[in-house]
């Protein structure tokens, strides 16, 4: 490995911590095979459960009594000073946020180097038939939890279904999905979209392959730290009846459940559409569910609900503790950990609950040194980043 990928891999086994939530320890998960597939050039692509039989190995450890207690948990990550920054707890706060052109024009490079032409674009949504009726009409159904384990510990991070040809393609962010430092995937990753206080109204979704902008992958370099990560037809848990319509229980007297297809993710949710090229200057939503501490120690988000920023423009951040030389800066938005890898839609539609994503939560900042979180930012989402979307997007699962 290079002296530069090593000096982000080991910074990064300490970010992961602070980045996702860790929900609790225990024995540790089967590993998942962690050879790539072909690609593109610039493109990594990871097998996750690909198999029926690792499919059901994440299935039957993602419980009903798992993903409940995944819910009722305390954060144990603890607050950090802007020292000691790190993804999902603090930013540096010396960071200077400079306004940039709306639009990116010329060329760009793609993760190997291979000059590309830099036009903007944008992918188009894409509505479910019907949705889950919601308290609240301008959450998006498509956003959610990431559920996942890495050695001994669960962690949960934020993340939303995006249009593909498939119906079948999760955006989040790739520290949630990727470990660097060991150079494999993490282990039962699953999305559940629209997830609210342990609910989960439109299925649980296995993830089948990782897909990341090979950059990520080899060094840990924040400009990359996207995933786009291609899903199996979902399932969610119900309790088993008998023919008298009786529930089922085990020795223990609990209720036996069992498993029901829920199809494809986007057809139960509608997918987000893409957008790139849109420069450092937007306005914008951000998504997601944070829970950790802010670096003072307050805690103002459960992790139970989703919960959402907007801004009428954002800006360009450099961060060269984590390799961040082309972020766009969100201000004004309190996030915590557990929002890591939740969307940024632009030109979002708070009826059809439906726009446009332009980036995912990838580092959160306390720019004024209060000890409150105030700004969140994520990797510029340019033509590399349509590479790897494009790529997944044409990847059938089931």
């Amino acid at each position: 490995m290079p002296p530069r990928a090593k000096r982000i891999a080991l910074t990064l086994s300490g970010a992961l911590t602070a980045a996702c939530v860790i929900m609790s320890a225990g024995a540790g998960p089967v590993e998942a095979r962690a050879s790539h597939q072909t690609a593109p050039a610039g493109i990594t692509s990871v097998p996750l459960a690909q198999s029926e039989a690792d499919m059901q190995k994440v299935v039957d450890w993602w419980t009903p009594d798992r993903l409940k207690h995944a819910n009722s948990y305390v954060p144990r990550t603890a607050a950090t000073s802007t020292a000691t920054a790190s993804p999902q707890a603090t930013g540096t706060a010396s960071a200077s946020a400079t306004p940039a052109a709306s639009r990116s024009t010329g060329a760009l490079t793609s993760g190997t180097g291979t000059t590309t032409t830099s036009l903007e674009g944008s992918i188009p949504p894409k509505t479910a038939a019907k949705v889950v009726k919601s308290k609240n009409v301008s959450l998006p159904p498509t956003v959610g939890k990431v559920f996942f384990r890495k050695g001994d510990a669960e962690y949960w991070c934020s993340a939303s279904s995006v249009h593909s040809k498939y119906g079948n393609v999760v955006a989040t962010a790739g520290h949630c999905a990727y470990d660097v430092k060991n150079e494999k995937p993490v282990q039962y990753w699953v999305f559940i979209p629209s997830y609210a206080d342990g609910a989960t109204p439109y299925g649980i979704y296995v993830g089948h392959t990782l897909h990341l902008n090979e950059k990520y992958a080899a060094t840990g370099d924040f400009d990359y730290d996207y995933a786009f990560v291609t899903v199996h037809n979902g399932y969610r848990w119900d309790v088993d009846k008998d023919a008298k319509g009786q529930v089922k229980k085990d020795a223990r007297g609990q209720p036996v459940y069992k498993t029901v297809d829920t199809g494809r993710l986007e057809n139960r949710v509608g997918g987000q559409g893409f957008a790139w090229n849109r420069g450092f200057t937007i306005a914008a939503y951000a998504f997601g569910y944070p829970a950790g501490q802010q670096p003072n120690g307050t805690r103002p988000y459960t992790g139970r609900t989703l919960e959402s920023c907007a801004t009428k423009a954002t800006s360009k951040i450099a961060t060269p503790k984590w390799e961040l030389d082309q972020g766009v800066l969100f201000r004004g938005c309190a996030f915590t950990a557990g929002a890591s890898g939740g969307p940024w839609l632009i030109k979002y539609d708070n009826t059809r609950r439906i726009g446009y994503l332009n980036g995912v939560t990838s580092l959160t900042y306390n720019l004024d040194g209060d000890g409150l979180n105030d700004a969140i930012s994520s990797p510029l989402f340019n033509t590399a980043t349509y590479l790897v979307y494009s790529y997944a997007a044409r990847q059938k699962t089931d």
